[in-house]
C-alpha cells in the first residue's frame, strides 16, 4: 500500500477540467485591494506634487520677468511696459504675466519708478488661493488678487512663495 503524505495537494482524478495550479479569486481580491490601498496612497500624493510644480513654473516666470524689467531700470532709469519680453511662465501654467498697476487694475502709465508683476492661470486653475501670483519692484512678493484698505495689492505669500 502506497503511503500518502499528508501535506501534498489532492489531485483531481484524470480526466477532469479542474486544474491544481493557478489563482483563487481569494488571492485575487486580496492583490486587487492592496492595488487599491497603494493607489489611494500615491493619488493624492503625487497631485499635491503637480499642484507644487505649477506654482514654481509662476515663481519662476515672475522672476524672469521681475529680471527683465530690473534690466530695462538699468539701462533707462525707468521701467518700461516694452522691456517686458516674459509674458507666459515657463511651462505656461500661468498663461498670462503682465504688468499691473499697484492696484491690479491694468497698466496706464508707460514710463514708472516701480512695477507690480502679476501671474494668472485664467483659462486652468492652479490651486487654491494660488491662481494669482505678484512680485512687486521692491521685492514683495503675494498670493491672490485681493486689495488692502489703501488700495493696494495684498496677500500672504506662505502658501505659494
Amino acid at each position: 500500500m502506497a503511503h500518502i503524505s499528508p501535506r501534498s495537494r489532492p489531485q483531481a482524478p484524470s480526466g477532469s477540467t479542474r486544474r491544481s495550479a493557478g489563482f483563487t479569486l481569494i488571492e485575487l481580491m486580496i492583490a486587487v485591494a492592496v492595488i487599491g490601498i497603494l493607489a489611494s496612497i500615491a493619488i493624492p500624493s503625487y497631485q499635491g506634487y503637480v499642484e507644487r510644480a505649477r506654482v514654481s513654473d509662476g515663481q519662476s516666470g515672475l522672476m524672469q520677468a521681475a529680471q527683465e524689467m530690473e534690466r530695462c531700470y538699468t539701462v533707462n532709469s525707468a521701467y518700461l511696459a516694452s522691456c517686458l519680453v516674459t509674458t507666459k511662465s515657463p511651462d505656461e501654467a500661468y498663461s498670462q504675466i503682465q504688468l499691473v498697476n499697484s492696484d491690479g487694475s491694468a497698466w496706464t502709465v508707460s514710463e514708472k519708478s516701480s512695477f507690480v508683476l502679476r501671474a494668472s492661470s485664467p483659462t486652468k486653475p492652479v490651486t487654491d488661493g494660488c491662481d494669482f501670483l505678484w512680485v512687486k519692484s521692491d521685492g514683495v512678493k503675494g498670493s491672490g488678487d485681493g486689495t488692502d484698505t489703501d488700495g493696494n495689492l495684498s496677500g500672504d505669500p506662505g502658501e505659494c512663495w
